[in-house]
């Protein structure tokens, strides 16, 4: 096949662009054009990327061995570390160890961390032992703290030593330390963090001049526990292009830079999504089937259980929608509107939780802010769809026994009123409960928003017309 490029640079868009429509047709088409394929991934890895990880696995793997290792270990920095690490399990330990190794330390424990246990094993045995080392050493941090977002490729020099001679040492380490070269960190004679020098003030200091003379003691720091969500805090608040991560005894250990920073928040983000409706907390597209199966069985159970329940709830008023079966028509519609309603709430309260702009002190605050939006939406879309549903009732009336238009006019009122002031305060309430007994804000929140709503959605509305019709 032919592949047209219009303008200069397109190559690598248009390709990308075939393999997420056509995968099988780009992948032949890079076969048959080595050439092509090995000035895309030198060119513009971040471009390589995205195509490997729109086509087969086995077919990605053949192309990542076409290219020379350190290129191949520059695309792979660029993938998602579960779809890197679906590749790697295509090649032989040996093989993935030798392009894990042309990675940066911390793409690659985090594609080291994606592989299935046996294949983990299998990788490190085969790395050198140096790497094999510092690929351990940072696999036993979380995923979700500083330790697990670091890189140890650091400019750490000793505090006695003068500019001159540090930027001699760093014009050495150039090659090693590449992009991590942001900042140089200052340890004493036991490695801790005693200072920072940015490098452009290292540059235009006098070559004589000692780094303690220069160097900013006042370090905004972090640990190697420290969550992920306050690393990126941190990083924003301060404009920081990187943060140095301290052990528990102060010694520098490595440092997060922005770019991990910022895909920590997104992380942050697709994890409350995910939890939020009871999927797992680390699931993606990338996540083996049996896996997500697991994390999602549990909570789709919970919601037959309460479906079971709520349908018993239901049959407690038989009588009722009996004699009113056109009741059955109007009763969703005073779940759905609340928990629409319950979803905005909780939406903005998680969002603000997740940007921290909801510190546990101003919790009651918004609260009552969600509640009293709910009540006003509340009294609005109750008076609209009590106004429709008088309008509409005798058109929908079968049975023998009818409703006085003006009596579901009220029932309907009364119901949506009540099932928005709950949904203002369930939805707004769960993430700060949470929050309070130390679990995920958005664990599973909008599950149990959905239940509360339904429930009182259809037995406040039953409840309301047994006692008016009675």
């Amino acid at each position: 096949m032919k592949i047209r490029i219009t303008r200069p640079g397109q190559l690598g868009s248009t390709i990308r662009e075939l393999a997420r429509r056509r995968p099988s047709e780009a992948e032949e088409y890079l076969d048959s054009h080595q050439d092509v394929w090995e000035e895309l991934a030198g060119g513009d890895p971040h471009e390589a990327a995205d195509i490997l990880e729109a086509i087969d696995e086995e077919g990605a793997a053949d192309l990542l061995q076409e290219l020379p290792a350190d290129e191949a270990g520059d695309v792979l920095d660029e993938m998602h570390p579960e779809a890197a690490a679906d590749i790697l399990e295509e090649l032989t330990p040996q093989e993935a160890a030798a392009l894990v190794s042309e990675m940066e330390t911390d793409q690659a424990v985090d594609v080291i961390g994606a592989l299935e246990p046996h294949e983990r094993t299998a990788v490190l045995s085969a790395l050198d032992t140096k790497t094999a080392s510092e690929v351990e050493r940072l696999l036993i941090y979380a995923a979700d703290s500083a330790g697990g977002m670091m890189t140890t490729d650091v400019a750490a020099l000793p505090v006695g030593m003068s500019c001159g001679e540090a930027i001699e040492l760093l014009r050495r380490l150039h090659a090693e330390l590449g992009s991590n070269l942001r900042y140089v960190y200052v340890v004493d004679d036991g490695g801790r963090l005693v200072g920072v020098v940015p490098f452009r003030k290292l540059v235009f200091a006098r070559p004589g001049t000692g780094l303690d003379d220069v160097m900013e003691t006042e370090i905004v720091k972090v640990r190697t526990d420290t969550d992920r969500e306050e690393v990126a805090e941190q990083i924003q608040r301060y404009h920081l292009i990187a943060i140095p991560v301290v052990d528990a005894r102060g010694v520098l250990v490595g440092m997060v830079k922005v770019s991990e920073a910022i895909e920590a928040i997104l992380a942050e983000v697709g994890e409350d999504i995910a939890v939020m409706v009871g999927a797992g907390v680390e699931e993606t597209v990338f996540t083996p089937v049996g896996r997500s199966v697991r994390r999602r069985l549990p909570w789709i159970f919970f919601n037959l259980v309460v479906g079971v329940a709520l349908a018993a709830l239901i049959s407690r008023f038989e009588s009722t929608l009996t004699t009113y079966a056109v009741l059955a028509a109007y009763m969703p519609i005073v779940a759905l509107l609340a928990g629409n309603s319950g979803a905005q709430s909780l939406a903005v309260i998680i969002r603000s939780m997740a940007v921290g702009d909801l510190p546990p002190g101003r919790a009651g605050r918004a609260i009552r802010r969600e509640v009293a939006v709910g009540l006003i939406d509340g009294t609005v879309m109750a008076l609209t769809a009590a106004f429709i549903a008088a309008m509409t009732v005798t058109a929908f009336q079968t049975g023998a026994t009818s409703i006085d238009p003006v009596d579901l006019g009220v029932i309907v009122f009364v119901s949506v009123w009540v099932a928005f002031l709950v949904a203002g305060l369930v939805g707004s309430g769960i993430p700060v409960a949470l929050r309070r007994v130390g679990q995920d804000p958005a664990l599973a929140s909008n599950i149990f928003l959905t239940m509360v709503t339904d429930i009182v959605g259809f037995t406040g509305f039953l409840i309301t017309a047994t006692i008016l019709l009675a």
